[in-house]
This record gives structure tokens, C-alpha cells and sequence, in this order.
């Protein structure tokens, strides 16, 4: 009976030990890597200090500004958001600098005639951006696309890797509001930028880039920061250009067109 209890005594401590090993035990976890998700885009700037509204003396008719023609992704949302926020920055940053700003209009018909006629001078901004790609590399993979065994149809897919170097102009124009006749221009060029990008998705065109913007965050995201850098580059280069002492020597540019033209 002793010996019996010696037993069971001995199994009661065994188990006891293996409960407390396998409680101190280290837990182990599986990492999972989450999607890339798309950034969210982040244009700001902030103006120097405010001057006395009107104090300038000019009235400014203001039109959005806008991309160059050729600038083929000006519809995808990373650039899409950058010119509507440049559009109310470039607004906010003409009166903070003491103009008063008719607009922004969406193009020139858009304004009314006394709000050409009552205006001194017309601005229109232009941003044009490039994108060098010539050193984005391409890796085909096969995909199937239809069929099995032997009847099955394969096409080839990309993935893209590399980096694309942006570089870009920042063009200012005044103009008499009436006729549109240029008085005053300014471009400025940019520094160029490397963009490094990695896509996750595959794509069938080569040279295409407008799904990858707009559905591939690891091909857009790189894009954002560049752009959000640009930015503040851009929205500085216009309040440095848009000088109130300068700009009051140009009204009279305005005059004698107006009175050649029997406005």
C-alpha cells in the first residue's frame, strides 16, 4: 500500500512540473505581413505673416491653376489632389500677401466681364512634371490567362522595380484680363527627384503607369512624398515671385493695353 502511494505521489509531482514547464513555456506568434495600404496625402503650407487685406492695391483675376497638356497622369488622385489643393493655397496665399483675388475661375470663359474689367491683372499658374523612366526595369511572368494542360494559354505579365526620376517647371503668367495679352512671365524649374518604386501587382502594358497610381500603394506611395515635397517647393517659389512692389509696376502695362484696344 506504501508503495502504491509512493507511486501516485511521484505520478501527482511529474505532473505538477509538466503543467509549470509548458505554462513558463515561451510563446511563439506568426508575423503577417499586412497589405500595403495607399497614404493619405498630406498638402500644406504655411505662409509667412498676414498683410492688411487690400493693402497691395491690385486686383488679381484668378484662374485655377493647371498641368501641361502632355502630362498624361494630371486625372490620377495623387496629382488630381495636389492641383485642387494648390488651387485654394494659391487663393489664400494671394490675399494673405494683401491682393484681392477675383476667383479662382476654372478657365477664362468661366469669369464674368466685370470681373475682367474690374480686375488690373490676370494670373494663371501651370505646373509641368516628367517622369523619367528610364530606369524602371521590367520582369515578365507567365500567366495563365485560359485553357488547361495542353490547351492552356499563357500571357506574359510585368512586375515593375527601379526608380523613376520626376523633375518638373513652376510657370507664372500675368496677363491684362481683358485680351489676355501676356505683360509678365516667370518659370522656374524644380529639382529633380528620384522616385524608387517596388509594384506588388502585376501589369500587361508596358510603359503605362495609370492603373499603378491608382491601384498599387507600393508604386503610388513613393509618388506622395515626392509630390508633398514638391509642394512646399512650388507654393514657396510662388510667394517669393508674386511681389506686391513688382506687381504694382505691371498695372500699367494693363492701362495702355486697354486704351490701344478702346476698352
Amino acid at each position: 500500500m506504501k508503495n502504491l502511494l509512493k507511486i501516485l505521489f511521484s505520478f501527482i509531482i511529474i505532473f505538477i512540473y509538466a503543467i509549470i514547464a509548458i505554462s513558463s513555456a515561451k510563446k511563439t506568434y506568426k508575423t503577417v505581413n499586412k497589405p500595403a495600404t495607399f497614404k493619405v496625402s498630406n498638402f500644406e503650407f504655411s505662409h509667412p505673416p498676414q498683410a492688411k487685406t487690400g493693402s497691395a492695391n491690385i486686383k488679381i483675376l484668378l484662374i485655377e491653376p493647371h498641368f501641361n497638356e502632355k502630362f498624361k497622369y494630371s486625372e490620377n488622385l495623387i496629382f488630381n489632389e495636389f492641383l485642387k489643393s494648390f488651387s485654394g493655397d494659391l487663393n489664400e496665399l494671394l490675399t494673405s500677401k494683401g491682393y484681392i483675388v477675383r476667383g479662382p475661375f476654372e478657365n477664362f470663359e468661366n469669369a464674368l466681364y466685370s470681373d475682367k474689367i474690374e480686375s488690373d491683372l490676370l494670373l494663371n499658374a501651370q505646373i509641368d512634371f516628367n517622369l523619367n523612366d528610364q530606369n524602371i526595369n521590367w520582369s515578365g511572368i507567365q500567366v495563365l490567362s485560359g485553357g488547361k494542360k495542353k490547351n492552356a494559354v499563357y500571357s506574359t505579365q510585368y512586375k515593375i522595380y527601379g526608380f523613376f526620376l520626376l523633375s518638373g517647371k513652376v510657370s507664372l503668367y500675368i496677363s491684362e484680363p481683358i485680351t489676355k495679352e501676356k505683360i509678365w512671365v516667370k518659370n522656374v524649374q524644380l529639382k529633380p527627384k528620384k522616385v524608387p518604386v517596388t509594384s506588388n501587382l502585376l501589369y500587361k502594358n508596358l510603359r503605362e503607369y495609370s492603373s499603378a497610381f491608382e491601384s498599387d500603394p507600393n508604386f503610388a506611395n513613393p509618388f506622395l512624398i515626392s509630390m508633398e515635397e514638391y509642394y512646399k517647393e512650388i507654393l514657396n517659389i510662388t510667394w517669393a515671385n508674386l511681389d506686391p512692389n513688382e506687381l504694382n509696376t505691371l498695372k500699367k502695362y494693363t492701362l495702355e493695353i486697354r486704351e490701344n484696344k478702346k476698352y
